[in-house]
């Protein structure tokens, strides 16, 4: 018996220290949490047992450590590393990491963490303390994060398409933020490839800009200035202006572009009708855009902060394009058409304003938003043309648009077990209007109208068990959608939709792998053009017009992301149920005249697979991604039912090589092979960029210059299918670009403007 109790009372005390949780909280500067605090569990001898990282509130946990620790080591970039013994709790309490304060001389910082690792549901590239400190602005930093593909204010995710972008919390509305922000004040980015509920149902990908912490009250600014040499000149300039003191901040911002670019491109449309049409098209643009914007934001204190802020601008686009048509049957010219078509379009006034509250009662934390949006534009065209057939003519069309919207978006969050439980809702009331006059007699005048209200509450639920990390989450969404033409509300194309979207994501830690799998459900609305029923003239034989009877697509994915050391991976396959595809279709009896527009098409099956690593070499730090989509639609063509599934890969190389005296040089190539997207084929394409960065006076002023698709390759011809017509589309634009960017900023400070927004995906769709 008494055997028996000491063998019991042995194994209850190796079980409850296996089994014992070691836990605390990291702050830093005025006593505000630290996320992203390295913690490394080590034995008596210093080996290596477990690690993680703090959450946004300064928070770790381990559970079920296989080993029993006899240290706990923080560190952090910018911070001063702090080693612990581990008490018999597990409870390390609240730890307070100072910054780092000593001057120091020629030294050579090097990090042995990955520069990409997976937190939760998102892949985590950090910034600080890397290469890509000297990239040059948040833009440049995007370019090298991986996943992340584009520039020139345009990004999208590796399969995903266009991202919602955050910084510090708060989503961009206007892609030149992007390039307000030098890399050396970026802290890390997040992107997340599978968004859960607290996002917009029609949100696919996810990137979260973190910035370092503010470094004090007063006057601070940013001057930028942009050229821009391809084949023409442009210019883009800003000026950003704020003014700290205590918890109040006051800025305001202003800025312009002047641009001119040109258009060219060559097109073989073919049709059942045994009918070939060849399509030159030459032309250039002038694009004059000015924008201001001015808001405040209040600190009570830590808990409680709001503020408000409007902006406003003004767009002028003018184009000039000469059009020639070539038109055969069976190899015999039809007709021959030339036309010119000049246009202007003015966008006036541009109104947005967004006010916020975002504080905690107890521990409720609550995050209020309100959204107005109003803007207005007019075009006029005039397309001077004639044909052997019809002789001249002279078309004439106005168009306006106008838009308003607003929103109002309650996020509360609460502390539950080791994680947190969020809840809210979000309201959006929108109206797009469109006037269309013409001369055209293929075409006739149109008044339509779209009216749209999006009542939306989600869950978002997370919790840590030691070395896992789960999330659930459920949106539902209630759309009431009218569409009227004439004042007219038109039933048929006028809807009411009811859905729930799930996600949930899984994430965990295998000796030194980092492990994740999520699933989501979402849904892409059209935009408010791609509804519009007016149809636009183009030339004598092309249409182009949006589709009122266009359905949501629904969307359904699934992710496994893995990480070890420097190499990360993802795999994930997505199901769409209705999507909105471009077509082309014959308009009028004959089927000379060709109408663009989009529908919707049964299902698409794809699945893409991506891998990269990052390593050093001296001064040479290289970077590869390599990726791959493949699909499988198919779709009734004038040739015959066609299978579209033909893969499409890609390569990144990109080179970030340290040069004497601080100067950065990169060197980014890039391979894209030919495949399918959708009903398209394109063609293969590749890039070469090469950029020289230098800053000076401690990051204040800084001077890059830039060579973008040297050996002009970047253009690629598309090929689209539709049941009627096979057209051809090739941009032969020249594609290398130069650019020389200076900047300075004085007292560079982190927003405290913590309005997040809402209707975000609303505001796209305008």
């Amino acid at each position: 018996m008494r055997y028996s109790l000491f063998v019991l009372i042995s194994l209850s005390t190796v079980i409850s220290s296996i089994a014992q949780s070691i836990t605390g909280k990291v702050l830093g500067e005025n006593n505000s949490p630290l996320d992203y605090v390295n913690v490394v569990l080590l034995k008596a001898d210093s080996t290596y047992v477990a690690g993680t990282i703090t959450d946004e509130n300064g928070l770790f946990l381990f559970e079920n450590t296989p080993d029993i620790p006899k240290f706990v080591k923080l560190s952090s970039i910018g911070y001063t590393e702090k080693i612990f013994n581990i008490p018999s709790s597990g409870n390390i309490g609240t730890v307070y990491l100072e910054p780092t304060t000593v001057m120091l001389g020629e030294v050579v910082v090097r990090s042995n963490r990955p520069v990409t690792a997976i937190k939760g549901d998102a892949l985590v590239t950090s910034v600080a303390g890397t290469q890509l400190e000297h990239a040059g602005t948040a833009e440049d930093v995007l370019v090298q994060v991986p996943m992340v593909v584009g520039r020139d204010g345009s990004f999208e995710v590796f399969g995903k398409g266009s991202p919602a972008i955050y910084i510090n919390g708060r989503l961009v509305r206007d892609s030149n933020e992007l390039m307000q922000i030098s890399s050396a004040d970026i802290k890390n980015v997040e992107v997340v490839t599978n968004p859960g509920a607290r996002y917009d149902a029609s949100v696919n990908s996810v990137i979260r800009i973190t910035t370092k912490r503010p470094q004090g009250d007063g006057f601070s600014g940013l001057l930028r200035s942009v050229l821009r040499e391809n084949k023409y000149v442009s210019s883009v300039n800003q000026a950003n202006f704020k003014y700290r003191v205590g918890g109040l901040e006051v800025f305001a911002n202003f800025g312009g572009a002047i641009a001119k670019f040109q258009s060219n491109q060559y097109g073989i449309s073919t049709s059942s009708l045994s009918w070939r049409e060849e399509i030159t098209q030459q032309g250039y643009g002038n694009v004059k855009d000015f924008f201001g914007k001015a808001g405040f934001s209040y600190m009570f204190n830590e808990r409680h902060s709001i503020g408000a802020y409007y902006s406003n601008g003004i767009t002028n686009d003018k184009m000039h394009h000469s059009h020639a048509t070539e038109l055969s049957v069976d190899g015999e010219i039809l007709d021959v058409a030339t036309s010119l078509r000049s246009g202007e379009t003015k966008k006036l006034p541009r109104h947005y304003a967004n006010m916020y509250y975002n504080g905690k009662v107890g521990e409720l934390g609550i995050d209020l938003n309100a959204d107005y949006l109003w803007n207005k534009s007019r075009s006029n065209v005039v397309v001077d043309g004639g044909s052997l057939t019809d002789g001249k003519s002279l078309i004439h069309s106005l168009g306006s648009n106008r838009g308003r919207m607003f929103a109002e978006k309650l996020v509360l969050s609460y502390p539950v077990w080791n994680g947190t439980i969020e809840a809210g809702e979000e309201f959006v009331s929108s109206r797009f209007s469109s006037d269309y006059l013409t001369d055209a007699e293929i075409i006739d005048d149109a008044n339509t109208r779209v009216d749209e209200k999006n009542i939306a509450g989600f869950l978002d639920f997370r919790q840590t068990f030691g070395r896992f990390n789960f999330g659930a989450g459920l949106r539902y969404e209630h759309v009431n959608f009218d569409y009227l033409e004439n004042g007219q509300k038109k039933e048929d194309q006028s809807k009411t939709y009811n859905n729930l979207f799930p996600s949930f994501f899984m994430s965990t830690t295998i000796d030194k792998v980092q492990l994740s799998i999520n699933y989501t459900g979402k849904t892409k609305r059209p935009n408010y053009s791609d509804l519009d029923g007016t149809i636009d003239y183009i030339n004598r034989y092309t249409l182009q017009g949006g589709n009122p009877y266009l359905k949501p697509e629904k969307i359904h994915s699934v992710e496994l992301t893995g990480a070890w050391r420097r190499f990360f991976a993802q795999l994930s396959y997505t199901y769409k149920k209705d999507p909105i595809i471009s077509t082309t279709v014959p308009y009028g009896g004959s089927g000379d005249v060709k109408l663009m527009t989009l529908d919707n098409f049964p299902e698409i099956h794809s699945i893409r697979a991506f891998i990269g690593t990052s390593f050093n070499i001296g001064i040479w730090e290289p970077r590869i991604n390599l990726g791959i989509t493949k699909q499988w639609f198919a779709i009734d063509t004038w040739q015959g039912r066609r299978h579209l599934n033909n893969p499409q890969g890609m390569v990144q190389w990109q080179n970030a090589i340290h040069l004497p005296y601080d100067v950065w040089l990169n060197v980014d190539i890039a391979w894209e092979s030919a495949g399918n997207d959708r009903n398209l084929y394109r063609k293969s394409c590749s890039y070469a960029n090469a950029k020289l960065y230098k800053a000076f006076f401690n990051n204040s002023f800084s001077v890059s210059v830039e060579a973008n698709d040297i050996f002009n390759q970047r253009n690629y011809g598309v090929t689209s299918f539709s049941r009627d017509i096979t057209r051809y589309v090739c941009v032969t634009d020249l594609s290398r670009s130069f650019y020389l960017t200076l900047q300075y900023t004085f007292n560079s400070s982190r927003d405290r403007y913590k309005g997040r927004g809402a209707g975000a995906n609303e505001k796209n769709r305008f």
